[in-house]
């Protein structure tokens, strides 16, 4: 598991990740963004600009507060500090920090100004070229996209390491943090010439939520001191030129001093340093204006500018602050290696025709280069997709004119008609059926009021406030046609939508079977009737001559008996 994760819930297929990735990291597998770990630079831009935080940040908050109940804990706090909130003193922050349970604290510019030494001999080296930076990200874009200027790479550690190996050496039984705006630190702190320095990597956002879970206000916190102080030496190192300004200041000039941010920036620089003829100092970092634009620093409501006031301030306050104690010497050289990856490098042409045909570039023509992919040209996209680091449908208008193809062959096809209007209920869209069932040509009615030409609207049926669909009967009485309505009022474009179905037939059969069932119910009524009248008279019938039987059969009776009486 990466230092960033993409969330497969949150992730919703925006490609903005990918647009925003200086060096296309992040690929796109089964629609879900993924991180390219070996190519990934640590930049935090994907960080800072997805739109539905779906990034996923591996932390050692819960480690880190874990060790606060059982260990020495030792925090070193990078120079950004005061860029973090609103405060009225930025060592407030220091006192939310002991809130949370650390106990000592000190500046990160201690480590700043071990290093500021070694940098300055950079400074007089033979090298054409020095790039000179404290920022893991360019360390990192050098050694897997450049490592061809490796050579011209300062070997010297960040201030977080040099800071990091003194604490070491102050409390070697503690467990030392490295709190700050940068995520490359998380990155850095397991390269394997450093490992072990620094036990764990707080972010200023991870800080923020930890505040917020425990109901800390660092604006309403008291105003406390670190255990151990630099001096504005080192305190220049997270702002741009910082660097140039605490290591070559008041140099004898013989290098031109070179200030670089960001990594587009930077690769541009790179990518042309080659052509270069004198002698350069550079200084390079990942951040606009440095560490305090860094992508652990986000929930800061303060502006860029803001930043760079509230940390220049802070310096400037402090400038005569002198350090307390003796500070223990380091090594702070280190080694950089090459490890290279390929970056969407060179296809078979064969192959990558092969691929723009399935991405329905057929002609230079298709080729819209619109960038919505999150890659700058349709060849650069194709490229992606060989490496499997892109998909087919990541292709925005290649799915436009498929859904465009669906829609249409729909519309053209189905035997319904269909009618859209806009909210003033001109025709904006008009089917061949509809131009059949309404017995107009589409030209004579696109873009008039449907009431005006019809003499019928249904869709005042429509409430647009409750209800956005209606399904009924309706009545063109111009055409004496009868439909079944299927409205819809799409709120979200302020657009009519009607489908109709001509029903007039099935109105007319329906009318004819009516007329049948009445015409059968009026003659099985008059057979009714006709047999309840015989069964009246038969009845009749049958009662007078049963009583004619009762009588004839009782004389006989009485005559039998009398005659039974004589014999």
């Amino acid at each position: 598991m990466g230092i960033i994760n993409f969330s497969k819930d949150k992730c919703r297929n925006c490609y903005k990740c990918i647009r925003n990735c200086p060096i296309k990291a992040i690929k796109l597998k089964d629609k879900h963004a993924q991180i390219i770990e070996e190519m990934c630079i640590g930049c935090g831009n994907c960080i800072k600009i997805c739109p539905h935080n779906a990034k996923e940040i591996q932390s050692d908050v819960n480690t880190i507060k874990n060790w606060l109940k059982t260990e020495k804990v030792v925090l070193s706090l990078s120079g950004v500090f005061p860029s973090t909130y609103y405060m009225d003193n930025p060592r407030q922050y220091i006192g939310a920090l002991r809130k949370l349970g650390f106990t000592i604290i000190e500046e990160t510019s201690i480590g700043a100004e071990a290093v500021a030494t070694a940098n300055a001999r950079d400074y007089y080296s033979d090298r054409n070229f020095v790039i000179d930076s404290s920022c893991a990200s360019i360390k990192n874009l050098i050694e897997i996209y450049y490592p061809q200027y490796l050579e011209s790479l300062s070997n010297e550690v960040s201030p977080m390491i040099a800071h990091g190996k003194i604490l070491k050496e102050k409390y070697p039984d503690a467990k030392i943090i490295y709190a700050g705006g940068c995520f490359s630190k998380k990155m850095e702190v397991k390269e394997k010439e450093v490992k072990g320095i620094i036990d764990g990597v707080l972010t200023f956002d991870e800080i923020n939520d930890w505040l917020k879970e425990e109901k800390i206000d660092p604006s309403k916190m008291d105003v406390e001191e670190f255990d151990a102080i630099g001096t504005s030496i080192g305190r220049n190192y997270p702002l741009m030129g910082g660097l140039a300004k605490s290591s070559v200041a008041n140099l004898d000039g013989s290098r031109k001093i070179l200030r670089i941010n960001g990594i587009k920036d930077s690769m541009l620089f790179l990518d042309e340093m080659c052509h270069l003829d004198k002698k350069y100092w550079i200084e390079m970092s990942a951040c606009e204006e440095g560490c305090i634009n860094g992508p652990g620093n986000t929930h800061s409501q303060l502006s860029k500018y803001e930043k760079v006031e509230m940390v220049q301030t802070y310096i400037d306050i402090n400038n005569k602050k002198n350090p307390v104690g003796v500070v223990p010497e380091v090594k702070t050289s280190r080694q950089f290696e090459a490890r290279p990856v390929h970056h969407l490098g060179e296809v078979p042409e064969k192959e990558l025709k092969k691929i723009l045909l399935q991405m329905s570039k057929f002609t230079k023509k298709d080729e819209l280069n619109c960038g919505v992919c999150g890659y700058d040209t349709c060849r650069d996209k194709a490229r992606a997709v060989y490496w499997n680091m892109a998909e087919i449908e990541m292709c925005l208008p290649l799915i436009s004119s498929k859904n465009e193809a669906i829609s249409n062959l729909i519309i053209t096809t189905t035997p319904n008609a269909i009618a859209v209007l806009d909210k003033k209920y001109r025709i904006i869209e008009f089917n061949e059926s509809a131009e059949r069932l309404f017995n107009v040509k589409k030209e004579d009615v696109f873009h008039y009021n449907f009431m005006d030409v019809f003499h019928y609207n249904p869709f005042k049926k429509l409430n647009t406030n409750n209800e956005c669909i209606y399904t009924g009967k309706g009545f063109f009485e111009k055409e004496n046609r009868v439909f079944m309505e299927i409205l819809t009022y799409i709120s979200d474009q302020e657009l009519y939508m009607g489908i109709f179905i001509d029903i007039s037939e099935q109105e007319k059969q329906e009318a004819v079977f009516l007329k049948i069932q009445e015409e059968t119910l009026s003659m099985a009524q008059r057979v009714i009737d006709k047999q309840m009248r015989v069964a009246h008279e038969i009845a009749g019938l049958l009662g007078e001559t049963t009583a004619e039987t009762k009588v004839t059969l009782t004389k006989l009776k009485k005559v039998i008996e009398n005659r039974g009486d004589e014999i």
